[in-house]
This record gives C-alpha cells, sequence and structure tokens, in this order.
C-alpha cells in the first residue's frame, strides 16, 4: 500500500507519535508512507530516520493551492488512502481524497474533535470514511457529544509499543545528560508542557515528596507553552535544582527507562501514548484514571491509579513506590506483562493494515 499521512499541527501530541511510529512500521512490513507535515513543525525540524516527508502548509480550510497539491500527490505516487486528523487536515485531504477515488481515514485522538456544530458534522460525513481510536471511551464519549455519528464507522486500535530494554551504559549516559548520578532517584514524566498535563500540580507534589525524600529528582520529559510558567514555579518553591526540564526526545522510551517511578498527571487524555511507554519498558506507573486508561492500566495490579486532580493521593501513591521496591518490580512486570499480552506494537500494526486493508477494498468496490 501506497499512505499518506497528513500533520499540519506544529507541536509534537498524540497523534504525532502515533504517525511517527505507525509509518516506521509499516514501512518496515513492505508499504510507502509519506507524511506530510507543517514546515516549521516538530516532524520537519527533528527529521525522524526512515521518514519520507513532505513540507507543507495546510493555510486556510478549502485552500485551493493546497487541494491541487494533494491531488497531484496523491496521483504521482499512486496513493491507496488518506490518513487525517484535526477538522483542516479532513477537509483538505478529505476533498482530495474524494476527487482521486481514495479512502480518507481520520485518527482521532479526543473525543472532543467532535460537536453538534454544524460544520464539523458536514465535514466529517461528506469526507471521512473509517475513524481509527485509541481506546473504546474515545469512541463511546464522542457518540455522546455528537449523536450523529455511527458508531459502525469507529475502529479501536490501542496504540502499542514493543517492550524494550536499555544497556546499563545508556541508562548510564542518560544520567549524566541530565546530571544525575546512579544514586539519584527519579521521578519522571513525560508531557507536553500544558495545563491540562497537570505538570504544574505534579511539582508542588514533588515540592512535598523533595522534603521527606531529599535524593529524589523530578525530570520532565517535552516541550510546551507552559515551560517558562513552570521553571517559575520551581525557582519560587526553591526546588530548581531538583527538577530537570529534559526536553524534547525523539527516543521517550529510553528516557522512560531511566526513571525509577513513572507519572501520568493528565487531567484530561485519549488513551496516552506515555502510559504505554512506561509499560513497555517496565516502570511502576502513578497516574490519573482519565480516558481510556483504565482499559489497559489495572490500579494495584500493573500500574497505581488515582483519581483526577487528587494531589493527597499522588503524594501518597508516590510516596508508597519510592519505599517499596518491591512493589516497583512487581508492577513493572505486570505492566510489560501486559503490553505483551495486548499493547504490543505488532498487534497495532497488524490491526491497522487490516483496517487500511478493507477500507481501501470497500471503496474499490464502490466505486
Amino acid at each position: 500500500m501506497n499512505i499518506l499521512y497528513i500533520s499540519s499541527k506544529k507541536r509534537w501530541g498524540g497523534v504525532s507519535s502515533w504517525m511517527h511510529r505507525t509509518a516506521l512500521g509499516l514501512e518496515r512490513k513492505g508499504h510507502s508512507v509519506w507524511i506530510l507535515a507543517h514546515p516549521n513543525g516538530r516532524f520537519i525540524k527533528s527529521a525522524p530516520r526512515g521518514l519520507k516527508l513532505v513540507p507543507k502548509g495546510m493555510g486556510m480550510d478549502y485552500n485551493p493551492v493546497v487541494i491541487y497539491f494533494l491531488v497531484r500527490f496523491i496521483k504521482k505516487n499512486r496513493i491507496d488512502l488518506v490518513v487525517t486528523n484535526i477538522e483542516k487536515e479532513v477537509i483538505a485531504g478529505g476533498i482530495a481524497a474524494r476527487i482521486c477515488g481514495i479512502p480518507n481515514i481520520r485518527r482521532v485522538g479526543r473525543e472532543d474533535d467532535f460537536s453538534e456544530r454544524f460544520k464539523v458534522k458536514w465535514h466529517h460525513l461528506l469526507l471521512v470514511d473509517q475513524c481509527i481510536v485509541p481506546c473504546n471511551l474515545v469512541r463511546e464519549n464522542a457518540m455522546k457529544r455528537a449523536r450523529w455519528l455511527n458508531g459502525s464507522q469507529f475502529t479501536t486500535i490501542y496504540n502499542g509499543r514493543n517492550c524494550k530494554s536499555f544497556s546499563a551504559d545508556e541508562i548510564k549516559e542518560r544520567r549524566k545528560k541530565w546530571g544525575l548520578s546512579d544514586k539519584d532517584f527519579i521521578i519522571g514524566t513525560t508531557s507536553q508542557l500544558s495545563e491540562i498535563k497537570g505538570i504544574e500540580s505534579l511539582i508542588h507534589v514533588f515540592h512535598r515528596i523533595f522534603k521527606k525524600y531529599p535524593n529524589c529528582y523530578l525530570v520532565i520529559t517535552g516541550e510546551g507553552k507552559e515551560k517558562e510558567n513552570l521553571e517559575k514555579i520551581a525557582r519560587e518553591l526553591d526546588i530548581s535544582e531538583h527538577i530537570i526540564f529534559g526536553g524534547f526526545t525523539q527516543n521517550p522510551m529510553q528516557a522512560a527507562a531511566v526513571y525509577d517511578i513513572a507519572v501520568c498527571n493528565s487531567q484530561f487524555e485519549g488513551f496516552p501514548n506515555t502510559v504505554v511507554e512506561y509499560f513497555a519498558v517496565g516502570k511502576p506507573v502513578v497516574t490519573t484514571d482519565v480516558g481510556g486508561v483504565a482499559e489497559m492500566a489495572k490500579n494495584e495490579e500493573n500500574a497505581l491509579l488515582i483519581p483526577c486532580g487528587d494531589d493527597v493521593q499522588l503524594y501518597d501513591k508516590i510516596a508508597l513506590l519510592i519505599e517499596d521496591s518491591e512493589l516497583r518490580e512487581t508492577l513493572g512486570k505486570n505492566a510489560m506483562n501486559t503490553i505483551k499480552k495486548g499493547f504490543s506494537e505488532k498487534i497495532m500494526l497488524e490491526n491497522l493494515e487490516a483496517l487500511f486493508k478493507d477500507s481501501i477494498r470497500k471503496i474499490n468496490f464502490s466505486n
């Protein structure tokens, strides 16, 4: 298959990560995947190895220049299907796909991609053939928000990762990069630095943790508009020397492998890639019970789940794991087993490949 992904966002998010991983995986399976991405976005700036990138801004909705470009690109490269995410991509990619007689598959990250607005409904019904959601809860909540949606149009394909181990030298080198030694205890989170991710409250909780466990460090891997504010809070709490802002990484699983405890304190999610990555490297996880997390994470079995916004429980669960090395080991092992049984990259790619082939078959039959 020849596949075109369209990613118009500048920042790196969950769907960007999904496109990156699945594009590489599908290429390994013998397919050809192009990613049309914003010229100033993270895809182009980081230029991940092994990807065929097409720098192109989307401009305004219904941009005839972009639609013409897409139609020519689809025909020239014999593209079999287009994959889009946000509405701007659905419009341009969907129109080009309709002109060329190929399917437009929408990868939905969260239920708030939908509403009862006529424009949203019109674009989706006219221009989208199938939807991929990362968990069942996203589909259920989307259908509550927009009752015009057809549930049979949705397929759940969980974000997948293959379990991975890193060498002692790789772990040591990453710690050294952060200015930390083997004796330092790392509480880590991989996240966009935005308000909804709960990093500010995590810093306040860490302030209390640090008072009791002074050998602890908080590592925040990611980038975003909240960075300056978060750094200011760390200075005001006088814990700047124990909080490391690791920035963007092309290898989030390696970063997660260095954490002693991995945290997801997000207030709103679809199905967080970060928790899957934590599981895949066998880390003990504390996560808010948001989105579809509970479809993978089972409290006290393979992770510790807390209610969203409950800083008391966040503190208690982190403190519990700091003090109980046996629990950390048990949760980490169970997390890796969870990945192997139902959330591997192999399973994700097989399901994705099957959906793509079925969508192409249906379009060819209808044409």
